[in-house]
């Protein structure tokens, strides 16, 4: 996504001329889902405004008692918004209660977003009015009132609205009816792809996420947690390093198989916390160590199976090595990747936006390739020689990248 400008907004304006702001989507009421996305991409202020008290159970533990403003009609709209503490020259984003969308789409109308201009992020053809805007103030009683009864305004506002187009056919907005859950949840799941598309290698936006969206579609209607699932994934990989350590064909090809399905496991967690809105910093924190953990465990259990396939300890110093490796490529990715912003890595070399793919899971259909053809060791040793190639290649483009911006 391109970002036009620092965008400014933090308040948001969430209008429910009805009750279908209690619908639940993956078991969260489609105006909570609403409340949660809106905090996570950092609006400060949430108003609810229209038929609130059917949505003040669901929303209290998440908004003070002054954010619901009750209206029945939609004529007294310019009483409420008039006298809501808006920052000046800010955007207001404006949703209807029974919106459903994911973050992705929302992120990019925000970042879009710029000036006093209407913006407007659908997944229909202009002039279609269920979508959700970015709006100045001077739309906002105009915009609420033809979001409220499409007979009470012309829509001509419509007409001047830059249009940013969601994903997987989202915004969404959800009436009665359980097939319309079930079409709100299948957009949700298509949806996830591009929250992660730019970190994924291939193997994994090809083979991995379908297998995890599978999963996480199905586990999101049950009581277990991504932090659960995240352990699980932990304990399958654990075990199939274990199993890599011991001698014989088939318990280190079965051991690559569980690291494999690990790999699959990893992004279930992360799915199901995203369509349930469960994110959180100890689960993103317990997911990054989490995994380094297993990938240590994963490259010491082939070491030592291959040690005791063939008593040679060339391995084992092989394997001593390699942490030297993963050393040098934990601190060259720190400096050269984490530290840089998603824009200045979209700027940045082909080749470093190559190195940042090579940091994905896709090695794990190398290690059931090595065992199926019984050939670990070539694994080991090209691993190790190319985490030194890796760490070096990344620095060196690193400092000329960094030259080039002095200059």
């Amino acid at each position: 996504m391109e970002q036009v400008s620092e965008s400014k907004v933090r308040s948001a304006i969430i209008l429910s001329p009805d009750e279908n702001g209690q619908l639940p989507v993956f078991g969260i009421p489609s105006a909570r889902r609403l409340v949660l996305l809106a905090s996570q991409i950092g609006v400060q202020t949430i108003q609810v405004i229209g038929r609130v008290d059917p949505l003040r159970p669901i929303l209290s533990d998440l908004l003070p008692p002054e954010a619901f403003h009750p209206v029945e009609d939609p004529g007294r709209l310019d009483n409420v918004v008039n006298g809501l503490d808006l920052p000046a020259g800010d955007g207001v984003l404006v949703l209807k209660a029974n919106h459903i969308v994911d973050k992705y789409s929302l992120t990019r109308l925000i970042e879009t977003a710029a000036g006093q201009n209407l913006y407007s992020l659908r997944a229909k053809e202009k002039g279609e009015l269920d979508g959700i805007y970015v709006a100045p103030a001077t739309d906002l009683v105009p915009l609420l009132k033809l979001l409220w009864s499409r007979s009470s305004c012309s829509p001509d506002i419509l007409d001047k609205a830059r249009q940013v187009q969601g994903v997987s056919g989202l915004p969404y907005a959800i009436n009665d009816g359980a097939d319309q859950t079930e079409i709100s949840e299948a957009k949700l799941v298509a949806a996830l792809p591009y929250q992660t598309k730019e970190k994924d290698g291939f193997l994994a936006r090809h083979l991995d996420r379908r297998l995890s969206r599978f999963v996480s579609k199905r586990l999101s209607h049950t009581r277990v947690v991504p932090n659960q699932i995240t352990l699980t994934g932990v304990a399958i990989g654990l075990i199939g390093a274990l199993l890599l350590s011991r001698p014989g064909y088939w318990p280190q090809l079965i051991g690559s198989l569980l690291f494999l399905s690990f790999a699959v496991m990893d992004g279930v967690d992360g799915e199901v916390s995203r369509l349930r809105l469960l994110d959180s910093q100890f689960g993103y924190y317990l997911d990054m160590i989490t995994d380094n953990v297993v990938n240590v465990a994963i490259f010491s259990g082939i070491a030592f199976g291959l040690y005791h396939d063939t008593g040679d300890g060339i391995y084992l110093k092989v394997f001593l090595f390699l942490l030297g490796g993963f050393g040098l490529c934990a601190i060259s990715v720190y400096y050269n990747i984490l530290r840089r912003s998603r824009e200045e890595l979209k700027q940045s070399s082909k080749i470093t936006r190559f190195m940042v793919l090579l940091t994905n899971s896709d090695f794990a259909y190398v290690v059931v390739a090595s065992a199926l053809i019984h050939r670990l060791n070539w694994f080991l040793i090209g691993t190790t020689v190319g985490t030194y190639l890796f760490a070096a290649t990344l620095w060196v483009m690193g400092l000329q990248e960094k030259r080039k911006i002095s200059h």
